[in-house]
């Protein structure tokens, strides 16, 4: 009765944990797949090893298997979960350019139009999930063969259980990375499409040399770093060799540091007004430059930023107290889609790189010292920054959109950039060029 009740508990709490780790971690799934399957695996390994370690403690058997089975619920759940987006990436959509699935038209007086329009494809995820379902079948029959003759081969010793268990977990978790390498992805998520707009958005030398020359010339015209594109839009080929598998994004390029509410850096009514109606009119998004006074970062958030600042000395050999890149976020509207997400994510890309280059111009306008005025910086005060961000943004996107199909990326109204739950509302009023026009 005693071993019956342990069997009961341990599984009842498997259950809870599983349901549990379902509820908080759901939406992670989607917009990450591959991480999360690699991360299955190891916590798979991890329930193993639990499950091994009962034969070295029978005493915590009850504790032990407990947490074993907890651990392969939670694999499983990710598992299952996390496939069905694996097997969307081999799935064929016939489509006018590629595999983006939409013909691209484009305007002279805006962004390339993505039609709904489709030619006839083929939708072969039924296959795909049907073949990969049998592939599963054969892999447990030849995994239950296989352990039938190494159940007869090693004994009963623990010490031969725990060298073959090493030795599988290693060959299971080597397997598991290269099989996630292998997956290319023409979607988008947020880290992928971080990654893009980083390897096209080059610093333009030029730019900067003419605004050292000015400098030492005594003239008090501003030369901003201007964006360009020096190189092609890499393919997802290219971005699925670089994705990392088990470590989580850059620091920059997550969600929680990229989008933002307006008290982050507590907005005042004045600032508010300029970035909705003046310089952000008739978008759906503004950026926003100031210190975050809403959220404590953590100390790996820390570890991070520090090494950071240890990689970009600054030229006279000092340190910078703070990364002003990490002092600016995307507002997005209510109603914002994933062609505005990607748009406000390139304006984003351009705003860090201009406050990069700029930090030393807000020294000079007659704050005390580089850090004070970092920490200080706001968005009345990058104002020109910001017009000439938006100004960039609109000449730059259309053409973007353009390469991004050329390359075999996916329309980005097809990308899974996960949920922005943190989102505003505001009336969008038409810029005026479009009401002088009317």
């Amino acid at each position: 009765a005693a071993a019956a009740t342990n069997w009961v508990l341990k599984d009842t709490l498997g259950k809870f944990v599983r349901m549990i780790w379902a509820s908080k971690m759901g939406r992670k799934f989607d917009p990450d797949a591959k991480r999360w399957r690699f991360r299955s695996a190891l916590i798979y390994a991890l329930g193993n090893g639990l499950e091994v370690s009962t034969y070295l403690h029978p005493g915590y058997f009850l504790v032990l298997a407990m947490l074993a089975n907890s651990c392969k619920q939670m694999s499983m759940l990710t598992s299952s979960a996390t496939r069905n987006a694996l097997y969307n990436s081999f799935k064929l959509v016939d489509g006018a350019v590629g595999s983006g699935g939409g013909n691209v038209a484009s305007t002279s007086a805006g962004p390339p139009v993505l039609s709904g329009r489709r030619n006839v494809g083929v939708e072969n995820i039924g296959d795909i999930t049907a073949k990969g379902e049998a592939q599963i079948a054969v892999v447990d029959l030849c995994g239950i063969g296989s352990g039938i003759f190494l159940s007869k081969a090693v004994g009963v010793s623990v010490q031969n259980v725990f060298a073959v268990w090493i030795a599988l977990q290693i060959m299971e978790i080597f397997c598991m990375y290269h099989e996630m390498r292998s997956v290319v992805y023409k979607t988008f998520n947020f880290e992928r499409m971080y990654t893009v707009l980083e390897d096209i958005l080059l610093d333009d030398n030029n730019n900067s040399t003419h605004a050292n020359d000015n400098h030492h010339k005594g003239t008090t015209q501003k030369q901003h770093y201007h964006p360009i594109f020096t190189k092609p839009v890499p393919t997802p080929e290219q971005i699925a060799s670089k994705e990392k598998i088990f470590l989580p994004p850059d620091h920059l390029a997550r969600r929680a540091i990229a989008f933002g509410s307006p008290g982050r850096t507590a907005l005042d009514p004045n600032e508010l007004q300029m970035l909705i109606n003046d310089i952000f009119r008739g978008e759906k998004y503004f950026l926003v430059v100031g210190q975050d006074v809403k959220n404590a970062r953590g100390l790996s958030a820390r570890v991070r930023q520090w090494r950071r600042q240890r990689k970009n000395k600054r030229k006279d050999g000092k340190v910078p107290d703070i990364d002003l890149q990490e002092h600016c976020h995307i507002v997005l509207h209510a109603e914002a889609n994933n062609l505005d997400i990607l748009k406000s994510a390139l304006a984003l890309v351009i705003l860090r790189r201009k406050l990069v280059n700029s930090g030393d111009e807000f020294v000079r306008d007659g704050m005390e010292t580089a850090a004070e005025a970092e920490r200080r910086i706001r968005s009345r005060d990058c104002e020109d920054i910001l017009r000439e961000t938006r100004g960039e943004v609109d000449q730059i996107f259309p053409q973007l959109l353009r390469e991004l199909i050329k390359k075999g990326w996916q329309p980005p109204l097809r990308s899974m950039l996960g949920r922005v739950s943190v989102r505003a509302e505001w009336p969008i009023k038409r810029t005026l060029g479009l009401v002088s026009e009317l």
